[in-house]
């Protein structure tokens, strides 16, 4: 049996050894205080897309051919257009830019590559009323002869005119009037391609100057930028594109494009820089 001043050590030694542990977990508890450096705001990076999708922009290569026969008549790669006789100095062979869902290619292909990731190939078949269209019989009309003449045309078998909005091919002569075909040359006939997605976009500011590009062609690519600040789309442009065929249209269409890829933005204003000309000198002599 413990004499009372035995039990008043004990019960001094336990509240403090409560206390001890009431501090421990306390400490335990307690938020770590930052450092004085502070932590630093990583930029939000944008989703890298794999995989083709509704609205994605993606760079594709194709060949396309007619089912019947083989006749490559359309591609982008300058390999397959020599080989096939397809081959024009003014044209650029490159990847070609594609917004799923903006009917920039025939709508069934663009369809058809919902679902592909970079580097696939996919064989897609296009039946006429899709493509070329079907052979329309009142599309074949007579014309007389002298009319065609009027407008340029020689009038021979085979010839092919511009009349009015439409072009077409004189299938017939007969006597003061011809036969023209106004239906298209591949109307009837099935379309095969073969297309390959190089690149999927996926950065706001690469896509918007993809669509610089598709719109202004000649432009260099190191002379022009894109932004997105807020809800405010900048894109820059140089002085000289002002000089580039249908300019004024393209301008249009880059802010109809850039609202449609930028779905936050209110606005866009396409800045254009006039430098000063450097004051001409004049030879003292």
């Amino acid at each position: 049996m413990m004499t009372e001043k035995e039990s008043a050590e004990k019960a001094k030694k336990e509240t403090a050894s409560t206390k001890s542990e009431k501090t421990t977990e306390k400490n335990a508890t307690k938020p770590k205080a930052k450092s004085s450096g502070g932590s630093k705001k990583t930029a939000k990076k944008a989703k890298v897309e794999t995989v083709v999708r509704e609205n994605s922009l993606v760079y594709v290569d194709y060949v396309g051919r007619t089912k019947d026969d083989g006749e490559v008549f359309d591609t982008t790669l300058e390999d397959v257009a020599r080989e096939n006789g397809l081959y024009k100095e003014d044209s650029k062979y490159e990847p070609y830019l594609v917004a799923i869902g903006w009917n920039w290619l025939l709508p069934i292909l663009e369809k058809a590559m919902i679902g592909m990731a970079v580097g696939e190939t996919k064989t897609i078949e296009v039946p006429p009323e899709e493509g070329p269209g079907v052979r329309k019989p009142e599309l074949v009309k007579k014309i007389p002869l002298v009319k065609i003449r009027k407008r340029g045309a020689r009038g021979y078998k085979g010839e092919e005119i511009t009349f009015g909005n439409e072009k077409g091919v004189i299938t017939h002569v007969l006597g003061r009037t011809v036969l023209v075909d106004f239906n298209n040359p591949m109307a009837d006939k099935t379309w095969v391609f073969d297309v390959t997605v190089k690149e999927i976009l996926s950065n706001d500011e690469d896509k918007l100057k993809a669509i610089i590009k598709r719109r202004l062609p000649g432009l260099p690519e190191d002379e022009y930028s894109a932004k997105v600040t807020g809800k405010t789309v900048t894109i820059e442009l140089p002085w000289r594109g002002r000089y580039l065929e249908h300019a004024n249209y393209a301008d249009i269409g880059i802010a109809q494009d850039a609202l449609k890829i930028v779905e936050k933005a209110k606005e866009v204003k396409i800045v254009i820089t006039w430098p000063r000309p450097e004051p001409q000198t004049t030879d003292a002599s």
